[in-house]
């Protein structure tokens, strides 16, 4: 009996191994597995949609922050595509690099979410800037394809997960081409698999963002890499030429990722000129060190639930900026974070509550 029992449990093991090939199969071949014998010239639609018009594409035929859709190879019908051959091309924004008149200005993604099948699309917008799917999957930053949510995609431990890319070049007369891929995880990627991207690249990537936040802001204030919960910066975006966006994540799983808000207001401190003034004087509690004031949010306000407090937020003023925090952490951790990233590791025993003046 003992020796059937084992028997069943391997067949059952060997028929979900089996199970595992094939699908793994069915995606592969399904991926551009045909490579064109020379570099392809990149024909770009407006739109993934039937009947959109296209051209060959030139560096200067794209401005900064924005995008298109092509086929890879580009013998593939477009009005009656497989998605698995769909990519996007995206001109970086400016502040990222994208002024920059040579194929560095430029990304090539497959338009496939790994994760959900969908077709994704790049949003240009002030503050968003990034490339998101209509279903269930996290955006994906634009410096490298990388998922906003490593650990929901680290299934392939310790490595994380991102967008399939294509390599770019131009050719004799100027057009933009497609380098020939190895289509494998830890080189160009698998189309509806994904793209192996250590977190050390993550951690380079983002590091260059802060870079390029620091050479064109007006008085930077220094962001951190690291948070004091563990969580990283995944991505950037500005909403304007003086506010810009941070985002935060942790290599495992997550609900609500660490947010930074950057908006240039040329002030010192809170005060009746301030458009925020009535919101702040109502709605925060001020907890003061040396100079400095950190505001909270009061989670009841005249006995009510307080709209703005559906998790710790905290603001200040530094370097003429209005600084904004938000983090799905408890009150202690949340002001400790701010202290440690911006105030030299003041301790929250060192913090008074005092009164807002109105």
């Amino acid at each position: 009996m003992k020796i059937r029992h084992l028997s069943k449990f391997s067949i059952f093991m060997i028929s979900i191994v089996v199970l595992a090939i094939v699908v793994y199969g069915i995606i592969v071949f399904t991926s551009p597995s045909t490579i064109s014998s020379q570099n392809d010239r990149i024909y770009l639609h407006s739109s993934n949609s039937p009947g959109s018009s296209g051209n060959y594409v030139k560096i200067s035929d794209m401005v900064p922050n924005s995008f298109g859709y092509f086929m890879y190879p580009n013998s593939y019908d477009f009005d009656s595509a497989n998605a698995y051959q769909m990519f996007m091309l995206i001109r970086l924004p400016k502040i990222i690099g994208g002024d920059k008149n040579d194929t560095s200005s430029f990304r090539a993604y497959s338009a496939l979410d790994p994760t959900s099948h969908c077709l994704m699309k790049y949003w240009p917008q002030p503050g968003r800037q990034r490339i998101e799917d209509p279903c269930i999957s996290p955006p994906y930053r634009l410096i490298d394809g990388v998922s906003y949510s490593p650990g929901l995609v680290m299934i392939r431990a310790p490595v994380t997960g991102a967008l399939p890319k294509l390599d770019l070049d131009t050719d004799s007369q100027g057009y933009l081409v497609v380098k020939q891929p190895t289509w494998e995880e830890n080189k160009n990627g698998v189309v509806g698999i994904g793209r192996d991207v250590s977190k050390d690249q993550i951690l380079n990537s983002s590091r260059y963002l802060l870079e390029k936040y620091a050479t064109q802001s007006k008085t930077p204030i220094p962001i951190p890499l690291f948070l004091e919960d563990g969580s990283f910066l995944i991505d950037m975006a500005f909403n304007s030429a003086n506010d810009t966006y941070f985002r935060y994540t942790w290599d495992k799983s997550y609900n609500d990722t660490p947010i930074i808000d950057t908006v240039y207001c040329n002030c010192t401190g809170l005060s009746p000129t301030d458009p925020d003034y009535n919101r702040m004087t109502k709605y925060m509690q001020a907890w003061q060190f040396g100079n400095h004031t950190v505001y909270s949010s009061a989670t009841n306000v005249d006995g009510k639930p307080n709209p703005y407090a559906v998790f710790p937020s905290f603001e200040f003023y530094r370097n003429g900026y209005h600084v904004f925090f938000n983090s799905a952490s408890s009150f202690d951790q949340g002001m400790n974070i701010i202290l440690d990233s911006f105030f030299n590791g003041t301790k929250l025993s060192d913090m008074e509550q005092v009164s807002i003046e109105k």
